[in-house]
């Protein structure tokens, strides 16, 4: 408890995917997604940042991430058409993104900003349980992402 009888950290379990348990984990520096493998032996917690920088996993392959590569935007879409409004927001001051358990399909995340969306299966959601936290900040650097130029008002 701190000074103000509210406890340090809440915890509400969302369900699993495979063989983890997914829960929104909230502590006094913000709110964090838990994965957790069923054995207790592994867990991670990503921020919404890390979340947001999922949703371009399959477009930035990262190597301690290997993600199927391709075009899962449709298959994420139908899924956001599904589940989306059993979604769970997490947001912090750099990000806001829905997180939603696709039946046994596996994890949806959807950047609310950007509306990208990644539908991460279990064998993907377990990998994460072993991925440290430098290994996804390729993700979410966005410096070397494309901007599309904008006209210049001084040229005719």
């Amino acid at each position: 408890m701190d000074l103000y009888g509210r406890p340090w950290r809440v915890e509400r379990p969302l369900g699993t995917v495979g063989r983890v348990e997914v829960s929104r984990y909230e502590t006094p520096t913000g709110v964090r997604l838990r994965l957790r493998d069923r054995e207790g032996k592994a867990e991670a917690f990503l921020d919404p940042l890390e979340l947001e920088g999922l949703t371009r996993a399959r477009y930035k392959p990262v190597p301690a991430l290997p993600l199927a590569t391709g075009d899962g935007a449709e298959q994420a879409a139908e899924a956001w058409r599904t589940w989306g409004e059993l979604s769970e927001r997490l947001q912090n001051e750099f990000a806001l993104v829905a997180v939603a358990l696709v039946g046994t399909e596996g994890l949806l995340v959807r950047d609310m900003n950007a509306g990208l969306a990644v539908l991460l299966s279990p064998r993907e959601v377990e990998i994460l349980l072993r991925v440290r936290h430098m290994d996804l900040a390729p993700l979410v650097d966005t410096s070397d992402l494309v901007a599309l130029p904008e006209p210049d008002v001084d040229e005719e």
